[in-house]
């Protein structure tokens, strides 16, 4: 396997698992086109491939010998772009409750300031961990639930993805604190 730079590198775009990421990008707005054309069965196709795209990138780094610093970025940014757009327009639209957008966004701005913090004296990116990927899972989850529509387990999706949002941000917040005393 071979090491990668500390640094992001521009040539790692190339990189078939930051393709992989880039193209989940391209797919938000997809989505949200399709969405707002009231096309949820075309849009719930496009969100699964997206969601898919999540696990194929990641997969794709480990077993390639892939794994970049760019990507480290590019992920969770990505992820966070994706439900940032889709809980917004959930939002919007009536379909979840704004405070939940307003607490979603909370946590991904507060975790990108204290990823941008830590960047600044880190020698490396570090990766997600598990509560984040499980969180990740809820928040898709939730934006399939609604996008499908189906009312019955929108409730469930929507605490069970609340409950989840809080506990890693709660999680990060104590991380980046502990990152900053130790320096």
């Amino acid at each position: 396997m071979m090491t990668q730079s500390p640094r992001p590198a521009l040539r790692d775009l190339t990189k078939l698992p930051n393709v992989v990421t880039l193209l989940r990008l391209v797919l938000v707005p997809v989505a949200l086109v399709l969405l707002v054309g009231d096309r949820r069965e075309a849009a719930l196709a496009v969100l699964a491939l997206l969601a898919a795209t999540d696990w194929v990138d990641g997969f794709l780094a480990r077993r390639l010998g892939q794994v970049t610093t760019l990507g480290k970025i590019l992920d969770p940014v990505a992820d966070k772009v994706a439900v940032a757009a889709l809980v917004i327009f959930l939002a919007a639209r009536g379909e979840v409750p704004v405070w939940g957008a307003i607490v979603v966004l909370a946590r991904d701005v507060g975790i990108l300031i204290g990823a941008l913090a830590l960047a600044r004296t880190a020698s490396d990116v570090p990766q997600a961990g598990r509560v984040g990927k499980a969180t990740a899972v809820a928040l898709a989850a939730m934006v399939l639930v609604h996008v499908a529509d189906w009312q019955v387990a929108e409730p469930i999706a929507f605490w069970c993805a609340m409950t989840m949002v809080v506990l890693s941000g709660a999680l990060y917040a104590r991380t980046m604190l502990a990152a900053r005393v130790r320096r």
